[in-house]
């Protein structure tokens, strides 16, 4: 999908502990993983794709284009359009719940909107949205999928905060070192995502994986633990039933 101009809505996901994780399994189980499961999960995660038995998949073309590169992924639409903006926020929604109660990895992201510029056949990608989604990805403190002003500000927007009731909400903790709390997608909310999970469960095994990776590690365990809390507090306050 060629896109080299105009403005669309662009995802931004970071998989938390990676170097750790590489370190503490070896590159090659990392990469055996990030190879068949984390690959499944995008592709499984796209619209209209369809996972078959022996794992292998079918993904129709769609108005969704996405890069893969070690521990970061991004979703990038065609246009702009209210359409787009929906196939976004089930699609970040779904790969988001997809990681975290699948293969158990704590992750979080971010959407924004504006200019991006695509030429996957000479594997160039630039644009401000993609450095707004990085940006506030990295200012969360829980495992979160967060809106940027850019989103936030369109027509587009409140139209589908009026659609999605219980799926795009406000968050409990605010952005670090800050009082901002931007919207967010609830990616533990039954009624919008088609899966079959135990958020609570999903959440202890993610902090169990990670302790292992964060052994003797005063510092990063401290902030593994504050967002485990901030997560669970999050699952608890918009999804009992999941807790």
């Amino acid at each position: 999908m060629l896109l080299d101009h105009g403005k669309r809505f662009v995802a931004f996901f970071d998989i938390l502990g990676f170097g750790s994780w590489v370190e503490s399994a070896g590159s090659m189980e990392v990469f055996t993983c990030v190879r068949g499961f984390l690959n499944l999960m995008i592709r499984a995660s796209l619209p209209g794709s369809v996972v078959h038995p022996d794992m292998s998949i079918d993904v129709p073309e769609s108005n969704l284009g996405y890069i893969s590169f070690s521990d970061s992924i991004v979703f990038y639409s065609r246009n702009d359009s209210y359409d787009c903006l929906k196939t976004m926020l089930d699609v970040c929604g779904g790969f988001m719940n997809a990681v975290i109660c699948g293969p158990s990895r704590m992750i979080r992201g971010a959407i924004a909107h504006g200019e991006f510029y695509v030429d996957p056949e000479a594997n160039a990608y630039v644009g401000k949205a993609l450095i707004d989604a990085y940006r506030l990805e990295g200012r969360q403190d829980w495992l979160a999928l967060s809106m940027h002003d850019s989103l936030v500000a369109l027509p587009q927007f409140t139209r589908a905060l009026a659609e999605y009731p219980g799926y795009i909400v406000r968050p409990l903790v605010s952005l670090r070192d800050s009082e901002e709390m931007p919207y967010c997608v609830n990616w533990a909310n039954k009624s919008y995502l088609n899966a079959d999970f135990n958020a609570r469960r999903s959440l202890v095994t993610c902090y169990r994986r990670s302790l292992k990776s964060l052994r003797g590690n005063q510092e990063e365990l401290k902030k593994l633990k504050r967002r485990v809390k901030q997560t669970r507090e999050f699952l608890i306050h918009y999804n009992p039933e999941a807790v």
